[in-house]
């Protein structure tokens, strides 16, 4: 069983990297330009906009760090699992810090991929490891996550199982984006089943999200050299790290599986982000908007 887990995420893994290679010829609406966040004044100096920064990584950030999509009970010591989940995502494309972000339109459902392997490795133990995809960008995250099931309910009894779990990630593709995000949660869920081969899994938890976000060197001026044009004003800015970004992320979904087919819903709705952030003792507000992520997966459970 695990050389057939293995194999399988090796199968998704080398799918991945040709997704990935195929997209560096290309910008879509939702990839980022952070040097336009930058403001110039007449004198040619540019200041940060920092709350523009954070809050463009704090929506991003829900965006794509990776989502449960599955009940509290683990998978047992030889179970595995792959999965396919496509999901809709509101952001607030209104506001100025998506549209002066990026490179299109955006629009305000975006669409993202993940893609999910998980394996039991005693009971109640459980690991996972993935990627998620924005569409209409080049940008990814790697992910992975450990799951402890603190009790696996009695299928016998209305009795729920209930599992804590940590999950991380890091973004790839997002030209001077640096953004990692770790999450922890908690959920419960009760197994029903139907005949020998079916069983329906509903389940509710409550996920708190953080985002660590800075940026690279960015250039308010990149088609002019400053030293050979001798301006006296470099252009050159960076966001920097205004601390940590919290968000809360409450779901509740619903699994299906029949035989080894395995199909699941998942709703998250994530307030907007409240938590300010501070620059050298200056306050960095957070002015994320509310975010709905509904989630369609599809797998195979053996």
């Amino acid at each position: 069983m695990p050389r057939r887990f293995l194999s399988s995420f090796a199968l998704a893994a080398f799918g991945l990297s040709l997704l990935l290679g195929s997209s560096e010829a290309w910008a879509g609406p939702y990839d980022l330009r952070l040097s336009q966040l930058g403001t110039m004044d007449p004198s040619g100096m540019v200041s940060a906009n920092d709350g523009d920064f954070r809050s463009l990584a704090s929506e991003l950030g829900v965006l794509m760090a990776p989502k449960p999509v599955d009940p509290a009970d683990s998978l047992g010591l030889s179970g595995f699992a792959v999965s396919a989940d496509v999901s809709l995502n509101t952001i607030s494309n209104g506001q100025n810090f998506w549209k002066n972000a990026t490179r299109g339109d955006p629009g305000k459902v975006a669409p993202t991929l993940q893609i999910m392997g998980r394996k039991g490795l005693w009971p109640g133990i459980e690991v996972g490891a993935g990627a998620t995809h924005l569409f209409g960008s080049r940008m990814w995250t790697i992910s992975g996550y450990g799951k402890v099931a603190l009790h696996e309910g009695f299928h016998h009894l209305p009795i729920p199982s209930i599992a804590l779990r940590g999950m991380f990630s890091r973004l790839v593709g997002a030209e001077d984006m640096n953004m990692t995000t770790g999450a922890f949660d908690i959920s419960i869920s009760h197994v029903f089943g139907v005949g020998k081969t079916v069983n329906l899994t509903p389940y509710v938890g409550y996920q708190g999200l953080m985002i660590f976000a800075r940026s690279g060197v960015l250039d308010a001026t990149p088609t002019t050299d400053e030293y050979l044009d001798k301006s006296p004003v470099l252009s050159e800015f960076v966001f920097k790290d205004a601390g940590m970004i919290y968000r809360h992320r409450p779901f509740l979904g619903f699994r299906f599986i029949f035989s080894v087919l395995r199909v699941g819903v998942e709703a998250m709705i994530v307030p907007g982000g409240k938590r300010e952030g501070e620059i050298e003792g200056n306050k960095v507000a957070d002015k994320s908007g509310l975010q709905q992520q509904y989630t369609l997966s599809l797998g195979l459970d053996f």
